[in-house]
């Protein structure tokens, strides 16, 4: 920018060198020599007017000089700024991918401790269930004990198509609705089938139906009878 305010100084100077030639005007003698560097001209009106305009033209060139150096400095002052806003672009690039870093390391670390949050839950709420369970058990009042049959044998006395007869009756604690198996005497491990029984009819008989037996096979005198 200042070479441009040169360039308009040197045009005007040979302007001026060139109205000043011998055609355009003369000398005066005995005449002291221009000032300034603006040439002396015959006609004075017109020595005033470039005097007049010269020195209008170097002022607006100062101020144009002027303006020109503080643009300078303006632009010097905006390329600082550029390079501090580039710098700072920077940094924030890298803390933005610091953060991002660390964003992806925390979401990982809260899945994982997710994870075993849910594990422990599910831990506890098992744990829990077993403890409610062993609760109740203990609070329940204790089963009733199932009635035990006497461990008695006997045989049967008395086998038609149409009644058996065992010798076990009330002295035994026969009671209706117990069940025996029945053996035969030859092999009395073997069992051949089950009875049961439907009346006690004294201390030492009670009468007896068939539940099950084995193909082909009939319940007869002297057969043995076990309860279960």
């Amino acid at each position: 920018m200042r070479s441009i305010a040169r360039i308009l100084s040197a045009t005007i100077a040979l302007a001026l060198l060139f109205l000043a030639s011998p055609a355009r005007a003369q000398q005066q003698p005995n005449q002291p020599p221009a000032a300034a560097g603006i040439p002396k001209f015959k006609d004075a009106a017109l020595q005033q007017y470039l005097v007049t305009e010269l020195s209008t033209i170097e002022e607006k060139l100062d101020k144009l000089s002027a303006r020109l150096e503080a643009m300078e400095s303006q632009m010097a002052k905006l390329r600082e700024q550029q390079q501090a806003l580039a710098a700072d672009f920077r940094t924030n690039q890298d803390l933005a991918k610091a953060t991002d870093t660390s964003v992806t390391s925390l979401r990982a670390s809260n899945q994982e401790d997710l994870l075993s949050l849910k594990s422990d839950v599910a831990r506890i709420r098992r744990d829990l269930a077993d403890l409610n369970d062993d609760v109740r058990r203990s609070a329940a009042p204790p089963a009733a004990a199932a009635p035990t049959q006497p461990k008695v044998e006997g045989y049967i006395t008395q086998a038609t198509s149409t009644s058996m007869i065992i010798n076990l009756g009330s002295a035994a604690g026969i009671e209706v609705g117990m069940k025996f198996g029945v053996y035969r005497a030859a092999e009395p491990q073997t069992r051949i089938g089950t009875v049961e029984v439907t009346e006690v009819v004294d201390a030492n008989n009670s009468r007896v139906k068939t539940v099950a037996s084995n193909p082909n096979t009939k319940f007869q005198f002297s057969d043995i009878v076990r309860p279960y």
